[in-house]
């Protein structure tokens, strides 16, 4: 899996910089490129750190997906914890979004810096707060999924 990205240049939309161009190319010309994607992010945490990192989520990095929603870049967003335990893998924070496409993913990056200092004005406090984030962020990886078809 794809383990991300040292604090100063993190985005969570770092992945369609990476994964866009190279899926796209293959696309080229069909319309698996106009499909919606599905990633799943995991979030492993700090033992204790979940309603800390919890906090920090919902107020420094949803409200930036939800303008993503509102442009139509992001289909859905669902934040999901474990019901039970399980030894592996071992995660205990899920996001999966459905991205409109993989030319989504790659608008998404400016996007984000476009709208971060306007729902973020106190800078520093937000580079912080996200870097607290991840310090209580044990591991982290991205599955980008794709449909099987069943017949």
């Amino acid at each position: 899996m794809l383990n991300f990205f040292p604090f100063s240049n993190f985005s969570l939309f770092g992945l369609g910089a990476f994964i866009a161009p190279h899926e796209a190319g293959e696309a080229a010309g069909s319309q698996a490129e106009s499909k919606p994607i599905t990633i799943e992010y995991y979030y492993k945490l700090v033992p204790g750190g979940t309603s800390e990192w919890l906090a920090l989520y919902r107020k420094n990095h949803h409200p930036i997906l939800r303008e993503l929603v509102k442009d139509g870049l992001i289909l859905s967003e669902k934040l999901c914890e474990r019901r039970f335990h399980a030894i592996s893998p071992a995660w205990d924070y899920k996001v999966v979004m459905v991205w409109r496409d993989w030319t989504a993913l790659q608008q998404a990056r400016p996007r984000e810096d476009a709208v971060t200092p306007v729902l973020y004005p106190n800078r520093e406090e937000h580079v912080r707060e996200e870097k607290r984030r991840w310090e209580l962020t044990v591991e982290h990886w991205d599955d980008v999924l794709k449909d099987v078809p069943l017949d």
